[in-house]
């Protein structure tokens, strides 16, 4: 990893900490995030060998989440927009993909249309 990529890292971390012990800073935890933040800080002043470890391992920490949250969130999508859709679909019985259509043969219409110089103008 780049030591401008790990630098940025362990400044977001620090950060990051920052941040959630104003959150929590009146819980009993919230100093936790304020000594965190200082050692991220310190480490990432001081070592470079320490911020390479840290950063690397935030980096499997956000790949993990990465993929877990990706799972989590297209599952809502599908159960909370799609299944719906498809329920309502289902109860109004219409067949817009002309799946019964099949049944009888083809799927395809007959449409006998003379194409003129007109209907090649603005295709799209």
């Amino acid at each position: 990893m780049k030591k401008e990529k790990t630098i940025e890292t362990m400044l977001v971390i620090t950060v990051g900490m920052l941040v959630l012990y104003f959150v929590f800073k009146d819980k009993t935890w919230g100093n936790y995030f304020l000594i965190t933040s200082l050692i991220m800080g310190l480490i990432g002043v001081f070592s470079n060998f320490l911020s390479e470890k840290v950063a690397w391992v935030w980096g499997k920490i956000a790949h993990i989440m990465g993929t877990f949250n990706s799972y989590v969130l297209l599952s809502v999508v599908f159960f909370v927009f799609l299944t719906p859709v498809a329920f309502l679909f289902k109860l109004t019985r219409k067949d817009l993909l002309k799946l019964n259509a099949q049944k009888k043969g083809t799927v395809y219409e007959e449409r006998n249309h003379l194409y003129v110089a007109k209907d090649l103008e603005n295709v799209w």
